[in-house]
């Protein structure tokens, strides 16, 4: 499964198209927004699918972002898109060089 407890903390491994990416609205006394993460068969990354359940109990959705300010979600998708630019330059590199040299 995409999604796992490693060393005590919850980590939704991307890459392979076996997570199913939603976004939606929880239903609260306030707006909330809400991205859900959902293992699936494996298919194309990107593939597009029509959500067969539209109110997903918590049990279906074992992973949550969950937003109460439009501004929380800017902030992610900043990081999303810094994480995108880091890994096409190929900038991991001199990051882990630069780890070992502080070790």
């Amino acid at each position: 499964m995409p999604i796992i407890k490693h060393e005590g903390q919850t980590q939704i491994e991307f890459g392979t198209g076996d997570i199913n990416v939603s976004p939606g609205l929880l239903q609260l006394d306030y707006p909330c927004g809400v991205v859900v993460f959902q293992p699936k068969d494996p298919g194309p990354i990107g593939e597009r699918r029509k959500n067969e359940v539209v109110v997903a109990p918590p049990a279906l959705t074992p992973v949550r972002m969950t937003f109460d300010k439009v501004e929380s979600i800017d902030v992610v998708i900043r990081a999303l898109q810094e994480t995108k630019r880091m890994m096409q330059e190929e900038t991991w590199q001199s990051l882990m060089d630069q780890v070992r040299e502080d070790i």
